[in-house]
């Protein structure tokens, strides 16, 4: 066994990841070159975004009501329903959109001082979320305006998460190019395995395997290949492992 299988299977890796890792990790450097999107993975973002879209419109309607009566309750009336965060997809800054689940005052703060914003912090302080917020994070229905995002084409429903600014800057010195020349997603690989202890590094690679399929494969593999993965993501958002 290889070190790098050795490291992941004390991580309590299954054989498929340890499979999975070995083939990122034999591929050559990333082609610094723009992934195109197969029109089927297109077709099933934006049928499964519309759909998606359709059935969850009450439950929309009904989030924005309740963060609506809670900014009015803190004398908020103002302060607005969706939070708009700058992320990265094939290499250009589109915004990304959840339910507004923080206090205003503390996005506000942060804005003043001119700090950057990582919201994931902000989730895990335990004082920044209104109450609201803090059931909306706990069910993922904060993060469900990012499937206006698919339907737009800024993100698709596979492919690397989306990082912000600083993290996607960290990667390019790293050497790692999967946000540039990929469309992000909402969920992939690495996301599909959550539950096994897998570092950032493991990441970048279970990432990259993504990429080579989506620039070597046909249209019908890739669509299997993400119906996989969101058959897998499903069974992580079930056990409460979070994406």
């Amino acid at each position: 066994m290889s070190e790098a299988m050795e490291k992941a299977a004390q991580r309590e890796a299954t054989p498929e990841i340890l499979a999975l890792l070995e083939q990122a990790r034999a591929l050559p450097p990333l082609p610094d070159q723009p992934v195109p999107i197969p029109f089927l993975k297109r077709a099933f973002d934006v049928a499964f975004s519309g759909l998606v879209l359709t059935v969850t419109l009450p439950v929309f309607l009904v989030t924005m009501l309740a963060i609506f009566l809670e900014h009015l309750g803190r004398g908020q009336a103002g302060a607005p329903l969706f939070y708009y965060e700058p992320r990265i997809s094939q290499g250009r800054t589109f915004h990304f959109m959840k339910f507004f689940i923080f206090k205003p005052e503390v996005i506000e703060e942060l804005k003043r001082q001119g700090k950057f914003i990582h919201t994931k912090y902000l989730e895990w302080d335990g004082h920044s979320m209104t109450k609201v917020g803090s059931v909306l994070q706990k069910i993922y229905l904060d993060e469900l305006p990012q499937i206006i995002n698919i339907f737009l084409g800024d993100i698709s429903v596979v492919g690397p998460r989306p990082i912000n600014l600083e993290v996607y800057e960290d990667a390019l010195k790293a050497g790692v190019l999967n946000w540039k020349v990929l469309r992000a997603g909402i969920t992939g690989r690495y996301q599909s395995f959550k539950g096994h202890g897998l570092s950032r590094d493991d990441q970048y690679l279970l990432d990259r395997g993504y990429v080579e399929m989506m620039r070597t494969g046909n249209g019908w593999q890739v669509l299997r290949g993400d119906l996989k993965i969101v058959s897998r993501t499903i069974k992580v958002m079930l056990m409460a492992q979070g994406l």
